[in-house]
């Protein structure tokens, strides 16, 4: 092999550049960026476009809709859908896979823009159009609570806020609770109508009196003087002075019809931390950036800026991805020196201690040289890539060990270390690109998937294609030019052939190993005994392919044959609460409150009145002292042992993101899972028990997943034209669905009509004063929300100056009667004689998917006894039965669209695979027979992992196991290869067919038996969750980051288990069989014709 004969001839070279993978790889390492998620752009736009004060029907028809038309002209768009509620509208438009994301957003942006002239005049801000990037989500989330109440901490949080901003890699601080300073005009409208004055008269002559002018310059002689009109108020009393108008020749003065207050802004939002109140600062990153580096820093800032806060001022992490990735790299950090440990223990008693090390160097430098490559292509450290380089750290000493001991075998005959080097390595060089590239054919399909999940799986096959290559590299480059400094072998003085002339090597060279010891001689008797009865033999091997499958459909498979994403155990969940439309901010926070108690444990009925107090809550929300599993002491306020904390946060205005949790929601986050004496999920289970009882508003469960939001596992749309049936539609199909075992947080999107005062305005009237639809909507938005009319500057700061009526008289509608509209001619109207004043209901929120109004259905299922995808099939059968009136219909949408995809191109890239890994075969071996031999021990080393998953009591998970399968394709046929490929070249020297097979299984059964026991041991750590921690020196019971690989790791690992005994006996087996095949069809047709003409024979 010329790599390797020129590796081996520089050997020198090769250690200087071996000590430049170690520089550059440590460097690589280091400098690497550190996140959770994968660095992924979704392929969703949103257009967002706030409205304030409007209901959701007009909504509907005045913004929605005329976005949505000119949305229909876009390439690639896959979905449409919209949400129309009091005040805003928010639009997402779903593109399809592999679109560029940012020329769609500009193409959405010119869209808006076209629809603008169609949308109202008098909106405040324009819509808004971005996208969502999974690595722009919050990095962590601090709780900061205190004694100086909100204004404090809310000074406090900004101060933070601008500390952490300045950081590098910050792309935006998020402030939300406390207290906003604003200055509140609040105009008196009995004033107004005696002054005959509209509210709307005051916001221009407060704009116009607060701002500073420049009068130009003045020359007086050689000077050059500044001419400044100082207008700005220098404090909010200079407003009472304002002249508004005159009445009856003399001035009215602002104080006249309104008071100045100086005060806060009307709170849209509240936060709590275990019952006390508290500010909440989210913290986002850009895109590429160091999540450790950027959290280190904002914590040194924090650190030293709470030497300057009040006594008792607490700052909390309720959320840090930080941790989760320390614990990912160093589960990395501790598999590799592990699997070093490992393949050194084993390799010690074969090859001794030296040549195991040898051996052993190939994940070193296999891992350094991936860690720079993967630095040069910008890709992060995410749990993704974390994961597939643990994946990959079992295989990265295959192609080594094949080398290494092929090269201590031809020292063991007496061949000098030189030229045992140069000629095992070229011996088996071909056979392990033959298998490598095999493998990295496995995984190419991968690289294609579709859509999100392709997007953040795609990482997978990318670094196991790099760090597969880089073993591949080390093994013919580095590997054998070590061994030639280096590898030692014990030989007999005696030895015929430790001289060095070219006949003793070429014999060497097609020697096989002496058939000695209790397991050579074990493994050959048990092979020669199948050659004999080859047909029992794949008879039986096909036999256990199907045992170990209804094994697997008995013990597990009735009841949870599939799921789609592993149900990991979460370290956060949510009680998502859906509020009655139009309810205010103190019942959304009582229904908080309830749920927090809930939470608590309180054994009082919660929807009974009197625990609907302050009182009663700080009584329940009380810490109570609790102890891990590992004799840690913390407070809490819930009497379940796992929870740490307890944070809520209640919202006005609802979440612009699909992602994550509701705006309106409590958040329970548990002890590591170390620490936990129960598994959160059944404390989840608990929850939920305790708050389905609660009334007032809809509450759902739902756990932080791990990878792309996929949705609820059942989530049906409704369409239709009218929202009244699909009311009706929904309930029964909630009843019908209500009725399966398992099923959990049946609800709908839909939102029940809420009270509304309509105003009639009489079109004739208003027009004969000039007045429009439009004009006097505005006069009534002043009126009752109010509007920012300018800006009061204090010690650098901007506070808004706000008019509106007082809160008394916006809380009233007699102040309906009173308001007057301006005029253009001047003259003052009551709104009385324009238009009609009626009390009415209107539709709650308005949710259009594809231009047709929707109602959704959704469930949770209980995954602890059921998968999801197995209740999402007993639902679609009920509702087979159930007929729908014309014009509406149903749809399975959610996790159901994400499987049917997943399923779909899992099934194609494992064919795909299959079919590259047999014209690689086929390339090398310039055979057809051969390499069907190694594809039949592919399909039949399947029966190994389902017997993995009967053994650990796993499901078949869509896309772990899935994935698993065509990673275990890719590395069964590995010792296939090199086997078959030693047995060809024992024929070809002359030994007969079953000397050859018998000869080439014995030679290859150490290194085999190495490679499959060093994959299975590293990936070992990932199944059981036990692994050794090299920075404490201790032994970690469970691993939170393994959770979610589990399911994969359990199919590669028993698949590999059952594919060891395949290679050593079923594969000799096929191969001796297809090579008497011919010979024995003709012995047997030979033996039929005598017999069909021996009666003839004896007639004549």
């Amino acid at each position: 092999m010329i790599v390797s004969d020129t590796a081996i001839k520089n050997r020198i070279s090769v250690l200087i550049l071996s000590l430049i993978v170690i520089l550059v790889g440590v460097y690589c390492y280091n400098d690497l960026p550190r996140e959770d998620e994968p660095d992924i752009t979704i392929p969703y736009v949103f257009v967002s476009t706030p409205y304030k004060g409007v209901s959701s029907s007009d909504i509907e028809t005045s913004i929605t809709i005329p976005i949505e038309k000119k949305m229909k002209g876009l390439e690639g768009v896959k979905k449409i859908s919209s949400s129309s509620s009091e005040g805003i509208s928010s639009i997402t438009i779903e593109f399809l896979p592999g679109i560029d994301i940012d020329e769609v957003l500009q193409k959405v942006k010119d869209k808006v823009d076209e629809a603008k002239r169609d949308l109202p005049q008098d909106l405040e801000d324009d819509p808004a159009v971005f996208e969502i990037n999974l690595s722009e989500m919050p990095i962590i989330v601090y709780s900061l609570t205190g004694p100086g109440g909100l204004p404090g901490l809310k000074e406090i949080a900004d101060d933070i806020e601008e500390d952490i901003e300045s950081v590098p890699g910050v792309l935006e601080v998020d402030v939300t609770g406390g207290l906003e300073r604003e200055i509140i005009i609040e105009v008196d409208p009995d004033k107004l109508a005696y002054y005959n004055i509209p509210i709307t008269a005051l916001s221009g002559i407060v704009r116009n009196e607060n701002s500073n002018t420049s009068g130009g310059a003045i020359t007086l002689g050689e000077g050059r003087y500044q001419v400044r009109v100082p207008g700005e108020f220098d404090s909010p009393n200079e407003i009472f002075g304002l002249v508004v108008s005159s009445f009856q020749g003399k001035p009215v003065y602002l104080k006249d019809l309104a008071t100045v207050v100086d005060s806060f802004k009307e709170e849209t939002s509240k936060s709590r931390l275990n019952g006390r109140e508290s500010i909440n600062i989210y913290v986002k990153k850009r895109t590429g950036e160091n999540v450790i580096e950027i959290i280190e820093k904002a914590d040194v800032l924090i650190e030293h800026a709470k030497k300057t806060w009040p006594k008792g001022t607490n700052i909390t992490k309720l959320m840090d991805k930080s941790k989760d990735i320390r614990m990912m790299v160093h589960d990395l950090e501790n598999n590799i020196l592990t699997g070093l440990l490992l393949v050194v223990g084993v390799l010690l008693f074969s090859m001794g201690l030296r040549n195991a090390l040898l051996v052993g160097v190939a994940i070193p430098f296999s891992m350094l040289i991936s860690f720079s490559i993967l630095y040069v292509l910008g890709i992060t450290l995410n749990n993704v890539v974390l994961f597939s380089l643990t994946l990959a750290l079992g295989m990265l000493v295959d192609n080594a060990i094949v080398i290494v001991e092929n090269i201590y075998r031809f020292m063991e005959q007496g061949v000098p270390r030189m030229r045992a080097a140069k000629l095992a390595s070229s011996e088996v060089a071909y056979p392990i690109i033959g298998s490598t590239f095999t493998t990295l054919a496995a995984f190419c399909p991968l690289m294609f998937w579709p859509g999100v999940m392709g997007d953040f799986m795609a990482y997978l096959p990318i670094t196991l294609i790099i760090t597969l290559s880089s073993s591949l590299f080390v093994a013919l480059v580095i590997n054998p030019a070590l061994c030639s400094f280096f590898l030692k072998v014990k030989v007999k003085k005696s030895s015929p052939l430790l001289n060095n002339n070219t006949e003793s090597i070429q014999i060497s060279k097609q020697k096989p190993v002496q058939i000695k010891g209790t397991i050579l001689k074990f493994y050959t008797k048990a092979l020669k005994w199948s050659l004999n009865n080859r047909f029992k033999v794949i008879l039986i091997s096909c036999f256990m392919l199907i045992l170990f499958f209804e094994i697997w459909l008995l013990v597990i498979g009735l009841e949870k044959p599939i799921e789609f994403f592993p149900n990991i155990d979460p370290r956060l969940m949510y009680v998502n609460i859906e509020p009655p439309e139009g309810s205010d901010l103190e019942y959304r926070n009582r229904i908080a409150r309830k749920i927090e108690m809930a939470v608590c444990g309180t054994k009082e009925n919660l929807n009974d009145m009197k625990t609907d107090t302050l009182e009663f809550y700080e009584k329940v929300i009380n810490a109570k002292k609790h102890k891990t599993a590992r004799g840690r002491e913390f407070y809490s306020p819930s009497d379940l042992g796992n929870v740490e904390h307890m944070y809520s946060a209640v919202n006005l205005r609802a979440s612009l993101s699909e992602f994550g949790p509701k705006a309106n929601h409590i958040g329970v986050q548990f002890v590591d899972l170390e620490d936990r004496l129960r598994s959160s999920n059944q404390s989840i289970s608990s929850i939920r028990d305790r708050v389905k009882k609660l009334t007032g508003a809809k509450i759902v469960v739902a756990k932080a997943e791990q990878g792309p939001n996929t949705g609820a596992p059942i989530n049906i749309e409704i369409s239709g034209d009218k929202f009244s049936e699909l009311e009706q539609i929904s309930k029964k199909v909630q009843a019908i669905i209500s009725e399966l075992p398992y099923i959990e947080d049946v609800r709908d999107d839909y939102m029940d009509a809420i009270p509304s005062i309509q105003i009639d305005i009489d079109r004739q009237k208003a027009a004969l004063f000039g007045l429009s639809t439009n004009s006097i909507g505005y006069a009534l938005k002043v009126a009752y929300n109010g509007v920012e009319v300018s800006t009061y500057r204090e010690s650098g700061d901007d506070y808004d100056i706000t008019v509106k009526l007082s809160k008394k008289d916006r809380n009233v509608t007699d102040v309906l009667h009173e308001l007057m509209i301006p005029a253009p001619s001047g003259q003052i109207v009551p709104l009385t004689t324009l238009a009609k004043i009626k009390y009415t209901g209107t539709i709650g929120d308005i949710t259009r998917i594809n231009h047709e109004r929707v109602v959704t259905v959704m469930a949770n299922v209980d995954e602890d006894n059921i998968p999801g995808p197995v209740l999402r099939e007993q639902a679609e059968e009920l509702l087979k039965e159930f007929n729908f009136p014309e014009g509406y219909r149903i749809k399975f949408t959610g996790e159901k669209e994400f499987q049917q995809e997943a399923e779909g191109f899992l099934q194609k890239a494992f064919m795909i695979a299959v079919l590259l890994i047999f014209l690689i075969l086929v390339t090398l071996f310039n055979s057809v027979s051969q390499p069907l031999i190694i594809i039949t021990s592919v399909f039949l080393s399947l029966g190994g992992a389902f017997l993995g998953l009967t053994i650990m009591k796993f499901p078949f998970g869509i896309i772990m196991s899935g994935v698993g399968i065509i990673s275990l394709a890719g590395v069964v046929v590995n010792n296939a290869i090199v086997l078959i490929d030693y047995t060809n070249k024992l024929k070809e020297g002359g030994l007969k067919l079953n000397d050859a097979i018998i000869s080439a299984g014995a030679t290859r059964l150490r290194p085999v038996m190495l490679t499959a026991i060093t994959t299975v041991l590293g990936l070992l750590p990932m199944v059981t969750g036990i692994s050794f921690d090299f920075r404490s020196f201790s032994i970690s019971l469970v691993s939170e980051s393994s959770q979610f690989w589990q399911s994969m790791a359990i199919v590669v690992i028993f698949g590999l288990l059952v594919a060891t005994f395949l290679t050593l006996v079923i594969v000799p087996t096929l191969y001796s069989l297809m090579h008497t095949f011919p010979n024995d069809v003709r012995k047997y047709f030979e033996k039929l014709k005598k017999i069909y003409w021996k009666p003839v024979n004896q007639y004549l």
